[in-house]
């Protein structure tokens, strides 16, 4: 079977139909002035690591001229005489659909839609579901931009000690002051040292009582036990369980991208956890720049969060929106996630939340989770990107 498609820069309109479809070969119309770019090779090899049977086909035509497009698009329905299972309406251009209507009208080919947010596929004709949509994966996305992962840059927790990660966690979003002046003093150390060990002065934090919680739900969880070197407690000493969890303890910002991750995978099918993106293949770029903190696939659709565990900024956001558009087009999300307290109503922090609202940016603040449900926390914040 050969299915006709619109060529789209939005990766779920142009990956979805073929991927659900599955046909044994697709025809794309594209922009002429576009064919010469990545975009096309990038989808091409998309598809074919997904379908490696199914033949690709890229015609390009002029956009702006309905003539033009009706003219090729009745062509390559001729070169397939009787082979044209479906044209799917779903991307490209307004002319391109009004063309693609005709055409399977006047040809007697099903003309189909896909409806994403119901996961199905329509005739658009008769409005009758043909079938439900095979959904796409992350790395569907990343293949169909031309990036590949490099590599996870954390060392994850195993799924036994989810719970743990939790609990900890929670503990340090409540001291986080003490938590960033305990952390920068056992990094600097370590950064000196390369040891197993780490002594804890008494007075490395102003709130004694924070020190002392987050010291104990480390012991208590297993990140570090306690080693006796006299009885004072002016001078801690602790030595970290193995270097896994050394390098948990020494990374501030960590705790809330596990958090978010171990939430992430109550709800979502995928989830994956500082992801290291290299756009161009063979480029030798640096890409310490181009990691994600937590990628998430709903649908189909890749939401990217960002999280901060300080007070979120307007670059943060700008940063994750610019991310979303870069990777999957109009269809991706952009979340903050934060442990920062952002107020839906008022004028602190400088009108953050209305400002997410605006950009179509979702907020999630960590200690929603403590009330909530993992779903119901995660779609809020999906309903403000829409």
């Amino acid at each position: 079977m050969v299915q006709i498609d619109f060529f789209d820069k939005d990766i779920v309109s142009a990956l979805l139909p073929v991927a659900t479809m599955e046909p044994d070969k697709v025809c794309f119309l594209i922009d002429k002035r576009s064919i010469t770019g990545k975009g096309p090779k990038n989808v091409e090899e998309a598809i074919r690591k997904r379908l490696p049977n199914t033949e690709v086909e890229f015609v390009p035509v002029d956009t702006d001229s309905l003539a033009d497009i009706y003219e090729n698009l009745t062509r390559v329905i001729n070169a397939h005489e009787g082979e044209v299972g479906c044209i799917d309406l779903t991307g490209g251009s307004e002319l391109m659909s009004a063309c693609a209507y005709r055409a399977a009208r006047e040809f007697g080919i099903t003309a189909i839609y896909v409806d994403a947010r119901r996961e199905n596929v329509l005739n658009v004709e008769t409005g009758e579901v043909i079938k439900a949509v095979n959904h796409l994966t992350l790395d569907d996305c990343l293949n169909a931009i031309g990036a590949k992962r490099l590599r996870d840059s954390r060392e994850l927790p195993t799924e036994e000690e989810f719970d743990d990660i939790i609990a900890v966690s929670e503990v340090i979003f409540d001291h986080i002051v003490d938590w960033q002046k305990l952390c920068q003093h056992i990094a600097n150390r370590i950064a000196q040292t390369n040891g197993m060990e780490i002594e804890i002065p008494a007075n490395v934090c102003k709130s004694k009582k924070g020190l002392s919680a987050i010291e104990d739900a480390f012991e208590d969880y297993g990140l570090w036990t306690r080693v006796d070197h006299g009885e004072s407690d002016s001078q801690r000493v602790y030595r970290f369980a193995d270097k896994r969890r050394r390098g948990y303890i020494t990374t501030f910002g960590i705790w809330l991208e596990f958090y978010i991750y171990i939430q992430a995978l109550r709800v979502y099918e995928e989830a994956a956890v500082g992801v290291v993106i290299d756009w161009y293949e063979g480029d030798n770029i640096d890409t310490e720049d181009n990691e994600i903190d937590v990628m998430v696939m709903r649908r189909s659709v890749p939401i990217f969060i960002s999280c901060k565990m300080r007070k979120p900024v307007s670059g943060d956001l700008y940063e994750v929106g610019f991310m979303a558009s870069k990777l999957a087009g109009a269809r991706a999300k952009g979340i903050v996630a934060t442990t920062y307290p952002v107020k839906e109503y008022g004028t602190s922090p400088k009108r953050m939340y209305q400002r997410m609202k605006k950009l179509k940016i979702g907020l999630i603040q960590a200690e929603s989770f403590r009330d909530n449900k993992p779903a119901d926390v995660f779609n809020s914040a999906v309903q403000m990107t829409e």
